[in-house]
């Protein structure tokens, strides 16, 4: 099991890697070219593949650093999804621009991998991000309603993918406060690019 952990995230370094050209960011992968879903694979993995493509975004990120005067920042993100694993799974990249307004995600890169588990029926994946610069635990996420919603199983935050449409979705990053209720810390809306 810690095998196939490790090759996964060595995999996830070599699929995410970004590359700097002439002070602008590069992605190693061809525009256009986000694969397809292999017909072996179970069928769920449209579930994430139906985001396969980029995607131009928005960010809303609250700033709680200073717990008297939290602020939220606004600023633009692109976010690519392609299937891989010769169409067994579906990873993920995500930079913003480089002018952010935002202290916190400014010079934020992240990629993920996402797989089907047929036999749980959930979704499996690990992220790596620019900060603080190591892989996640495992997360798990489940499609229902028409909503994807990722979690750790710790219970103390959800990420949801919901009004999914073909060329738009929204999602949102909250946390289980101190009252019990979710509260959003990061929105994100979403719309395809043209290519």
């Amino acid at each position: 099991m810690r095998k196939a952990f490790v090759l996964i995230c060595i995999l996830i370094a070599w699929m995410g890697c970004n590359q700097l050209d002439d002070g602008k960011i590069k992605l190693t992968t061809n525009l256009g070219n986000y694969g397809k879903i292999n017909p072996s694979a179970p069928k769920e993995t449209e579930q994430w593949g139906q985001l396969a493509g980029e995607w131009d975004c928005i960010s809303i990120d609250l700033d709680t650093r200073n717990k008297t005067e939290a602020k939220w920042y606004s600023n633009k993100a692109t976010w690519k999804w392609e299937y891989v694993l010769g169409g067994h799974a579906v990873l993920n990249q995500w930079w913003q621009e480089d002018t952010s307004p935002n202290p916190i995600s400014k010079e934020y890169f992240a990629t993920g991998i996402f797989i089907f588990n047929p036999k749980t029926a959930k979704w499996e994946a690990v992220v790596m991000n620019s900060r603080p610069h190591k892989i996640s635990p495992k997360f798990e996420a489940e499609y229902r309603d028409g909503k994807i919603q990722m979690h750790d199983g710790t219970g103390k935050w959800l990420v949801t993918f919901y009004d999914i449409e073909e060329n738009s979705f929204q999602w949102k990053y909250e946390i289980l406060s101190d009252n019990g209720k979710w509260e959003p810390i990061s929105k994100i809306s979403a719309r395809r690019m043209k290519v």
